[in-house]
């Protein structure tokens, strides 16, 4: 099996759709990844069937990103690009005369198809496809082929919906299975639970369910019968807030309220694992799958603490769970609350979910652990986090980074730092050292100084989104840790002594920071003055001793604060906190605490009741699909109005951004929990009544969104963000020549056959067109796309690998290396398109070769 799963095909259902009408004559593909969890475990072992243990069409997801068009529609479309490629034909733009010739008679053929399915034709919505395909399932066609290359015959797949997380839910997708697996796979996913007819909790088998199949990158064994699960436990705190409510028309308004009280769950998604148990490779904590469970699990002494706190009577000393179950205290391996047992929401037992653990040996999912920052000391900012700063304090605010950029222009020792720093399977950093390390002389190559000017440029574009660096990281949130531990052995929780409460800000324990300093911190998604935090780092002798938290772990007072509602609906299942000393940032937040009330979200939940129906489930996931939407949508629009409210005195743009950092944080959970409000149709009224029209867009959204109307920018608004899009930093020359490449190359004959070569050639083209698809950052996502392009180019070098060449591979190098710089002078005439490609992607082709063999 492949590094990180099976790869399976994301099909388009508008496509699907149309293939089946008779009107398309292919699917619209891209690969995807079926990626290792608990459940593909339970696939293999149940049925599921795949190629060379490195595919599977047992399984596909399938997007519902667009629908089908009428007949006149298509027909009008077609129509548009004839006109248009004419044109452009005629001016010479996008394509040259004789590609625009060669569209306009694929585009006659395409019109003739057309004419001829006339009737065929169905326009249908992507939500009334997904009702469709949910009800229905779906027929998908694979041609069956000879040994000739001609199709033999069509095997055809019916496939049922199975799963959606949420992570597929913000593209519309879905994941189907072959009907053949469909009843086991379901039974699995969901614990056997039946679910009734009327008053289903569908929004919620749905959210639950597909816990399972998390990506995991670990395993751990951990006897349910050893895991203690305790009630949670609330504590309550007052103060000023802003209440964000609705109206009579389900429309969102902000009141200010005197003396509110707030609730913090003090263990809200945390659980603390034995140390004995804790893989060596986890820093801190690992967050942990199974059956209707997640929860992260934080390094922790448990034994020594039993130890201590029973003495002479550890050996018998037992604690009783919230079922009544009692345990001997020295077999306890882990200890959570109920907010992590999700199973409690469907009258599941204690014992029942015990046997679903025990049939897969006990084996809990590690989906992550905690990381330092990639770039050591220093963590980047978001633009968010930017523009709800003082703007006289952006000075200091960005120093560290331009110093920083100064010295990567300057400094190739800085530079090459860099690199070392930022390496993945996706660049050419690591052979670009290594070509260093060989030579010296190379960091004055045309090659290198070309690379160094476009990674710094990009570096560039990134500070101007708001990536400024500080002494900062991310670290994961851990409620009260102490307190847990004092609650599995009956002691009141709220008594913990390892922190204090103290006015205007609030106790946090890390190794990250010193003892003693003050913090500012910000919780993703962030949005505004009153989403920032305000931290004092105190240390305690019992956190030292019972915990192994690391520097990357953040444990923060749940008693007696506001923490998680001012964090947006902070929990602790690996929610992370970006965390900084620097001092004007850390006054701000003191600032913006003291002055800036916590916004409290009481939008009424959703009491619509659903029917047990498979047509109900896909009308929940078109809303989810579209309130995936808003996400960013509120996000930008809070901005906005941030923006605004230095600029005019109007108490609407204040109360839009405390309302639109709600709606943000709504939106996410909608997955989980639905709330009484039109998430798409609120937003919209928002930004209409924010008139963007007449006040304009503020500079730096020409950096952070591309596709706008440029002339509707305010070069008067005043923000912290726009001091950053003013900043320009001056250029170097460095005083030694350039080199040439040629200085640095040595011919070799080609000493494998052309055809190999053209083999090898074609492969790292395929990948280059794979790598213009993906985020080039090789940033990981939910949806597998990171998996996918990893498992791509671990799959190109096994392909080079298996060509049959010399064991040096210099002669193809040499040949490789010098069409793609056009060194010699052979090569300087040769006028091969295919030089041409290969000269665009010679970042890939370098990091390919060095892979292949060093």
């Amino acid at each position: 099996m492949g590094e990180f799963g099976l790869k399976i095909k994301n099909y388009g259902a508008g496509s699907i759709y149309g293939y089946n009408l008779g009107v398309r004559d292919r699917y619209d593909t891209k690969d995807a990844m079926l990626t290792n969890s608990l459940f593909l475990d339970f696939l293999l072992d149940n049925g599921l069937t795949t190629w060379k243990d490195k595919a599977t069409r047992d399984v596909i997801c399938i997007e519902f990103g667009y629908g089908t068009r009428s007949y006149e529609e298509e027909i009008a479309r077609v129509n548009k690009e004839m006109r248009d490629c004419k044109e452009l034909r005629n001016e010479y733009k996008k394509f040259t005369y004789e590609q625009a010739e060669e569209r306009l008679i694929q585009l006659d053929e395409l019109k003739a198809k057309i004419e001829l399915n006339k009737d065929k034709y169905v326009k249908k919505s992507k939500q009334n496809i997904r009702k469709e395909f949910y009800v229905n399932g779906v027929d998908i066609e694979y041609p069956v082929f000879k040994r000739d290359g001609s199709v033999k015959n069509v095997e055809k797949i019916h496939y049922k919906m199975l799963y959606r997380t949420p992570g597929k839910a913000k593209k519309g997708s879905c994941m189907f299975i072959n009907e053949t697996l469909y009843d086991s796979a379901i039974d699995f996913l969901r614990m056997g639970i039946e679910i009734q007819y009327e008053n289903a909790p569908i929004v919620e088998i749905g959210a639950y369910s597909s816990l399972i199949t998390s990506s995991i990158v670990g395993k751990v064994r951990i006897n349910p019968k050893n895991i203690l699960i305790l009630e949670d436990v609330d504590a309550f705190f007052e103060t000023k807030v802003v209440s964000i409510e609705t109206d009579e028309n389900k429309q969102c308004f902000a009141r200010t309220i005197e003396n509110y009280k707030l609730k913090n769950t003090l263990f809200d998604g945390q659980a603390l694992i034995d140390h004995s148990i804790f893989p060596e490779w986890g820093d801190g904590y690992i967050l942990l799958r199974h059956h209707f469970c997640k929860m992260a699990a934080f390094d922790a002494n448990i034994q020594l603490f039993f130890k201590d706190y029973y003495g002479d009577d550890y050996y018998s000393a037992t604690v009783t769970d919230m079922f009544g179950v009692e345990h001997y205290v020295k077999d306890i391996e882990l200890i959570t609350t109920d907010n992590a047992m999700k199973w409690l929401k469907f009258n599941v037992s204690y014992d029942y979910w015990c046997d679903k653990v025990y049939e897969n040996n006990c084996m809990f999912g590690i989906v992550k652990t905690a990381h330092a920052s990639k770039l050591g000391q220093v963590q980047r900012m978001s633009y968010q986090m930017i523009n709800a700063l003082d703007y006289d304090i952006m000075p200091q605010v960005v120093q560290c980074t331009i110093d920083y950029i100064e010295k990567l222009k300057t400094d190739d020792g800085v530079f090459l730092n860099y690199l070392r720093d930022n390496i993945n399977f996706s660049n050419d950093y690591e052979v670009l050292i290594a070509l260093c390390e060989q030579d010296p002389k190379f960091a004055r190559s045309e090659y290198f100084r070309d690379r160094k000017r476009k990674i710094i440029e990009a570096y560039m574009i990134n500070f101007k989104n708001g990536k400024v660096i500080q002494n900062a990281d991310n670290l994961v949130i851990v409620g009260s840790p102490y307190a847990m531990l004092l609650h599995s052995v009956g002691e009141d929780p709220l008594s913990d002594p390892t922190f204090n409460q103290e006015d205007g800000v609030i106790q946090c324990y890390t190794g990250r920071f010193a003892s003693g300093d003050y913090l500012a911190e910000f919780r993703s998604p962030f949005n505004g003055k009153g989403n920032m935090g305000y931290l004092h780092n105190v240390r305690h002798e019992y956190l030292d001793k019972y915990f192994n938290l690391g520097s990357q772990i953040i444990a923060v007072n749940m008693i007696g604060t506001d923490f998680q509602s001012r964090n947006n609906g902070a929990d602790q299942d690996s929610d992370s906190l970006y965390t900084t000393n620097q001092p004007e940032i850390v006054a701000c937040a003191k600032y913006c605490y003291q002055h800036y009330p916590t916004i409290e979200n009481n939008i009424p939940k959703e009491t619509n009741k659903y029917c047990n129906t498979l047509e109900n489930f896909a009308n929940i996931d078109n809303n989810i699909a579209a309130s995936q939407l808003t996400i960013g949508e509120s996000s930008n629009l809070a901005q906005i109005c941030l923006t605004y409210t230095y600029n005019y005195s109007d108490q609407k743009y204040i109360d839009y951004v405390c309302i639109l950092s709600v709606l943000a944080q709504v939106a996410i959970d909608n997955a989980k929990r639905r709330f009484d409000i039109d998430l798409p149709n609120e937003i919209a009224r928002i930004k209409a009544d924010m008139d963007i029209n007449a006040n304009g867009y503020p500079a730096f959204w020409g950096v952070i969104r591309r596709e706008f109307n440029k002339s509707k920018i305010n070069t008067e608004l005043k923000c912290p963000m726009n001091y950053i899009f003013d900043i320009e930093t001056p250029r170097f020359r460095s005083e030694d020549s350039t080199l040439p490449m040629s200085d640095f190359f040595v011919k070799y004959p080609l000493d494998v056959s052309e055809y190999s070569s053209k083999k090898v050639e074609e492969f790292i083209e395929k990948f280059s067109y794979m790598l213009g698809l993906f985020n080039r950052d090789g940033e990981e996502d939910e949806n597998g796309e990171y998996f996918v392009l990893h498992q791509d180019f671990s799959d190109l070098i096994e392909n080079i690998r298996q060509i049959n060449l010399s064991q040096k591979y210099v002669g193809l190098m040499s040949w490789l290396i010098d069409r793609a710089f056009c060194i010699t002078p052979q090569m300087k005439s040769n006028k091969d398109t295919k030089t041409t490609t290969l000269n665009k992607n010679r970042a890939v082709l370098l990091q390919t070769l060095y892979k292949v063999n060093p």
